[in-house]
């Protein structure tokens, strides 16, 4: 009250002369209660609803406070566990107001099917087709039921948030680039079975697409190939229990066993990859094979294995394994020119010499010859277990990458096995070497001349628009 600018108000307990006009000094009191009355009335109609925000340094506190949960509740959404789980309840809640897939789909088993035993080394799931229109479906797929030679196999397994938003843009935008028909073969568990049914029935539907899609129970998987995991592993992977020492990594070297007898041909990719161009463009790579190439895939875009082979590389200095793939010049001296030495021991002057180093190769995007692979002798003495140690013995190599090492150690070790493919196909955009001790060589890694067709968001990196 004392805020308010009433002059009559401080001259209540002055005092006044003897000969003071006391009509006055009564005015004056009148004219006072009369302020105050209406002060009052102020204060009675508006009453002050934050009683303990009347000094400053209240008003501070609370701002304070609140600026602080604000930052907290921040840093909680963008934390792994706290948005699980409200994406558990948000996905359940989803799949529930969505229409029974069952209407949508129907279901037809391979012509020479059989039942699955103990012994059986090629496992064979039902094929469903998922259609936008169950009666579109009804009278076409049952009667005629479709046939793919586009077989795309992806790992969904251990669901959470930020898996869940990368295979959501990964069939976005495979089905935004093509127009194909396709078949999804998903390794994948019980929990994170839901999310997948309901990202391609919304994919199926958003794009008015009929898509052929086959679950693979990834336990089953780890079994089949669990003799490979078994001896790459302790080589391949950082600790016996670590990240990449599960068997899921290792999938792609045992996908001849997983894959159904049929299928000649077949594509794995990790869930991060984003397609920018057709994916029949790149089963076109398959023609290109030279007849002894087993897998395609595309180099490394980073120092990693120049990392790893540090100690290779330091017993043999001019070895180009480790080394980026866009040719680099060796040689030279401080005047640029190559020095090389005759059989009198003097110097001559020569032309700079180019040759392409090789920086290892990247699982990212694998491409696979079924049937080469099953009728390979030499594959399949690449796998036993002497042979896997002369490799990291003469290399010392120790990775902690998975498949992806091994890879990296079978097409330098064994070139013709491998089909270079272009890195256009698997433009990696990790750049954490680049931050960790390598970032005067990061840029001769990282390069990637042409036009970019697919992209792959390792590293949780964002994908360019």
């Amino acid at each position: 009250m004392a805020k308010f600018p009433l002059f009559n108000i401080s001259r209540k307990n002055e005092t006044y002369p003897a000969n003071f006009n006391i009509k006055c000094k009564s005015q004056l009191l009148e004219e006072h209660e009369s302020v105050k009355l209406i002060i009052n009335r102020r204060v009675a109609v508006h009453p002050m609803k934050w009683p303990l925000l009347r000094c400053k340094w209240q008003k501070k506190l609370t701002l304070s406070l609140t600026l602080f949960l604000i930052c907290l509740l921040i840093i909680f959404a963008y934390s792994d566990e706290f948005r699980n789980k409200v994406f558990s309840v948000f996905l359940s809640n989803r799949f529930g107001q969505v229409t029974n897939i069952s209407k949508l789909q129907t279901a037809f088993a391979n012509s020479n099917q059989e039942p699955n035993t103990s012994n059986q080394q090629h496992l064979k799931p039902m094929q469903y087709i998922l259609n936008y229109s169950a009666a579109q479906l009804n009278h076409s797929s049952i009667l005629k039921p479709i046939t793919s030679n586009y077989n795309i196999f992806v790992i969904y397994t251990r669901e959470n948030y930020r898996l869940h938003m990368k295979f959501d843009l990964f069939i976005h935008s495979l089905f935004k680039h093509t127009n194909a028909q396709l078949h999804l073969h998903v390794i994948t568990d019980k929990e994170s079975e839901v999310a997948v049914l309901e990202i391609l029935q919304r994919k199926v539907r958003r794009f008015k697409r009929v898509l052929i899609y086959s679950m693979y129970n990834i336990q089953i998987c780890s079994n089949i190939i669990q003799d490979i995991t078994d001896k790459l592993s302790p080589y391949f992977s950082s600790a016996p229990n670590s990240y990449y020492s599960d068997s899921l990594f290792f999938m792609s070297l045992g996908l001849h066993r997983i894959a159904d007898a049929s299928l000649s041909r077949a594509i794995l990719f990790d869930c991060d990859i984003v397609f920018r161009s057709d994916i029949r463009l790149l089963f076109a790579e398959f023609d290109r094979f030279l007849p002894n190439q087993l897998f395609g895939l595309a180099p490394e875009l980073t120092p990693v294995y120049r990392h790893i082979l540090y100690r290779y590389r330091t017993q043999f200095p001019e070895s180009n394994f480790g080394n980026p793939y866009q040719p680099i010049q060796i040689g030279k001296n401080k005047n640029n020119n190559n020095n090389i030495k005759n059989k009198n021991n003097k110097l001559l002057t020569s032309r700079s010499q180019e040759r392409h180093g090789y920086p290892g190769l990247n699982s990212g995007v694998v491409l696979i010859l079924l049937n080469r692979i099953r009728d390979s002798s030499t594959y399949i003495e690449i796998l036993t277990q002497y042979e896997i140690n002369r490799l990291v013995t003469k290399y010392s190599f120790k990775g902690h990458l998975g498949d992806q090492d091994f890879f990296t150690l079978l097409g330098y070790e064994y070139p013709t096995l491998i089909y270079r493919l272009d890195c256009v196909w698997n433009r990696q955009l990790c750049t954490w070497w680049k931050d960790h001790g390598y970032s005067n060589i990061f840029d001769a890694y990282f390069r990637c001349d042409g036009n970019i067709k697919m992209y792959h968001g390792n590293c949780n990196t964002r994908i360019p628009e």
